[in-house]
């Protein structure tokens, strides 16, 4: 899990159409997220695009075991969480 995802911030216009508030795109390596949301909204929509992140990266399949599934996750979330402490700086602190 040696990559490098960049967060950027979009407006409404930018994500026009689609009905999302986040969007990852695993193969330019991007998660966009519409800034105007509320604090609990962002830090949601973060979330949940780290968590699509982590399922592409590490090839997670649905058909797996509940148990293997959430192992694997909870890896693959330590592993962002302890290489990226500025971004969930940003996701406590700011929201």
């Amino acid at each position: 899990m040696n990559l490098t995802f960049t967060v950027l911030f979009m407006n409404d216009a930018q994500m026009a159409g689609s009905g999302a508030v986040g969007f990852c795109d695993p193969e330019t390596q991007t998660i966009s997220l519409v800034g105007s949301q509320s604090n609990d909204s962002m830090q949601d929509t973060f979330l949940h695009e780290v968590f699509h992140a982590i399922v592409h990266v590490m090839d997670l399949k649905e058909n797996e075991t509940e148990e293997n599934y959430v192992r694997r996750l909870a890896t693959g979330l330590c592993t962002v969480w302890n290489n990226n402490p500025a971004a969930f700086r940003w996701w406590s602190e700011s929201y």
